[in-house]
């Protein structure tokens, strides 16, 4: 209380032609009260800074309010660029530029942010299709289903509690949906061939630990439901937990993500090798190179036995200010639940809203 008094009292005793800017003023007041004693003068102004700068590049967003809340928890290097309405990190890192935007939005209890990429694309699928479970549920039926289809994902989070474990860690939940459209399939009047559904919640830690140059800002832990809602022949589901360790260096972002299957008695488990299939690992690398960005994403089972595993590259690139271009190939098991012990080699094109970083 004492150093805040001391901050209070030098603000006051300013000369009052530093104050000419009544929004400044305001918000420096207001964070006398919220931030941390340890807290300069001159980095309350930087916050102050950062919500103004906010404000000009989306005034009916209320964004900058999060990120003063919880700047004393998890400080950042902040650079403002009122010019190009950007919020830069120190380092420039695109993971931590993303980290400080989300930050931004937590205090807004109706605000949703993007989790995973969310987009709607045209794919082709390359290898035959897999109608099998189709057929085992209904064989009297002809599917037919064409090899182009409309893939979509929508992923959204948000947090639940901030500053846990002494300001250490921060819960959110999710829910990401993947979907495959037969929008040609006029015979079978365009169903949905498969739509996978993902809940999630996990706990996420900031961290500075670094290796070889890389720095391993976040560690999440968590569990996941994964299933696509039917039942009988087409019912797909399993349930992780996992953890995932997420590494920068400027504009690349690497993240590893092991998981364990958490075990289901047999009378309820539609799919016991989905894990074979599936792996126990995703590894993924992201690279943001001006208003590019490239994407990497393998998944492997390491039984050099029976191998099993997936790959998909993503290329994503500006159409208008709001919108980018994604072009994605696939080729593996697991793009969808339903075809999970199929093999699958796709490629599409489309519109991407939001990305990884």
């Amino acid at each position: 209380m004492f150093a805040r008094g001391c901050v209070f009292g030098a603000l006051l005793a300013l000369p009052l032609s530093a104050f000419a800017d009544n929004a400044m003023d305001k918000c420096i007041l207001t964070q006398i009260g919220i931030v941390d004693d340890t807290m300069t003068i001159g980095e309350v102004r930087q916050l102050c800074a950062a919500e103004r700068q906010l404000d000009l590049a989306e005034p009916i967003n209320e964004k900058a309010a999060d990120e003063v809340a919880n700047v004393a928890a998890e400080p950042q290097n902040i650079e403002v660029t009122l010019e190009e309405n950007t919020i830069a990190t120190e380092d420039g890192s695109a993971v931590s530029r993303r980290v400080l935007l989300e930050k931004t939005q937590a205090r807004n209890p109706f605000a949703l942010m993007p989790h995973k990429p969310n987009y709607i694309i045209f794919a082709n699928n390359l290898s035959s299709t897999h109608e099998t479970p189709f057929e085992q549920d209904d064989p009297n039926r002809d599917y037919n289903f064409q090899p182009w289809e409309t893939k979509f994902q929508i992923s959204l989070k948000m947090p639940l509690v901030r500053g846990l474990f002494n300001q250490r860690a921060d819960l959110f939940v999710a829910y990401t949906n993947r979907s495959f459209w037969q929008q040609f399939n006029k015979d079978g009047s365009a169903p949905f061939r498969d739509s996978n559904h993902e809940p999630e919640a996990w706990l996420s830690f900031g961290n500075d630990f670094e290796l070889f140059g890389w720095k391993n800002s976040v560690i999440r832990t968590g569990i996941s439901h994964q299933s696509n809602g039917q039942s009988g022949a087409l019912s797909r589901s399993w349930n992780r937990a996992y953890a995932d360790f997420i590494f920068e260096r400027g504009d690349w972002y690497l993240s590893f993500k092991p998981w364990l299957r958490i075990a289901e008695s047999a009378d309820n488990d539609d799919n016991p090798d989905i894990d074979e299939y599936m792996g126990n690992f995703e590894l993924g690398a992201y690279y943001k190179l001006e208003d590019h960005s490239f994407e990497m994403i393998l998944r492997n089972n390491l039984d050099f036995g029976e191998n099993y595993g997936a790959i998909q590259l993503g290329w994503t690139f500006p159409l208008t200010d709001r919108l980018q271009g994604y072009v994605q190939w696939f080729n593996g098991y697991g793009e969808s639940l339903i075809d999970y012990n199929a093999h699958t080699n796709s490629i599409g094109f489309g519109i991407k809203v939001s990305d990884w970083l």
